[in-house]
C-alpha cells in the first residue's frame, strides 16, 4: 500500500488477492455488488482518501477499480477488525463478466469442522448448512483427524475450541500453516482461550455455542476475506 506527501500525493495503491474463486464470489455478494469493500489495515488512512484497486483471483485476469476511503476502524471490536471502508468510485468493465464466468463453474463451499464431541460437529454442520446452503461439510474429532482433511479444497475450518483446547490450537496452527493459509473460525466461551486462538492464528472468534446470527456473521467475513493485501 503506497501513498505520496502534499501537492504531490498520489492515491493509495491496493492489491487485493483471493485464495480462491469462491472466497471472491462471498466477498463480491457481500461487499462488492453493493459497492464497496472492507479491507483491514493496522493503520487505515484518512476518510477521504482516494484509493485505486486491483482485484486478482486465480484463473483470472486483474480487475482494476477506483475508490474512497469513506470510513475507518482503528481497533479491533466485536465488529470486525481494523481498517477501512472503501466506496467504489469506477470498476472496471471486466468485472461482470468475470463474476458471470466464475458463477458458472462455481461449485460450492467446503468447510471443515473440528470438535471432539459428535453432538457438537452434528450441531455445528446443520448450523453451517442452513447458512450456507451449497456448503460441503466435513468433520474431524481433533486436530491429529484433521490433518488428513486439510487441503487446498478447504475454503473454511471451523474449530469448538472448548472442549480441548491444545487439539483445536494445533488445528488452527496447521490450517495457517498451509501453503496457501486457509481461513479459520474459533468457537469459544473462554476468554484466554480466545486469545490462544487469536494468537494461533485464527481469522475470526465467536461464542460457543454461537447464535445463528453470529455464525452467519463471522462465517460470511471469514470467507470473504482477502488472502493477501499488499
Amino acid at each position: 500500500m503506497t501513498s505520496g506527501r502534499g501537492h504531490d500525493r498520489v492515491p493509495y495503491s491496493v492489491q487485493v488477492e483471493y485464495r480462491t474463486a469462491s472466497s471472491f464470489l462471498v466477498a463480491y455478494s457481500i461487499n462488492l455488488s453493493r459497492g464497496g469493500i472492507f479491507l483491514e489495515s493496522r493503520s487505515p488512512p484518512p476518510i477521504g482518501t482516494a484509493v485505486t484497486l486491483q482485484f486478482a483471483v486465480p484463473g483470472t485476469a486483474p480487475v482494476q477499480a477506483t475508490g474512497t476511503v469513506v470510513w475507518r476502524r482503528e481497533f479491533e471490536d466485536p465488529d470486525g477488525p481494523p481498517g477501512m471502508g472503501i466506496e467504489f468510485q469506477s470498476i472496471g468493465p471486466q468485472l461482470g463478466p468475470m463474476v458471470d464466468d466464475l458463477v458458472v463453474t462455481y461449485q460450492g463451499i467446503s468447510v471443515l469442522v473440528v470438535a471432539g464431541s459428535t453432538q457438537d460437529r452434528t450441531a455445528l454442520t446443520r448450523l453451517i448448512r442452513s447458512i450456507i446452503s451449497s456448503a460441503e461439510v466435513m468433520s474431524a474429532a481433533d486436530a491429529h483427524l484433521a490433518e488428513a482433511l486439510l487441503d487446498e479444497q478447504i475454503d473454511l475450518v471451523v474449530v469448538e475450541a472448548d472442549g480441548d483446547p491444545d487439539s483445536a490450537l494445533a488445528a488452527i496452527r496447521m490450517a495457517k500453516r498451509r501453503p496457501q493459509p486457509l481461513p479459520t473460525v474459533a468457537l469459544t466461551s473462554s476468554k484466554r482461550v480466545r486469545e490462544q486462538a487469536r494468537a494461533a492464528g485464527a481469522d475470526e472468534l465467536a461464542s460457543n455455542p454461537p447464535p445463528f446470527s453470529e455464525l452467519q456473521r463471522v462465517l460470511l467475513r471469514a470467507l470473504g476475506r482477502p488472502s493477501a493485501i499488499r
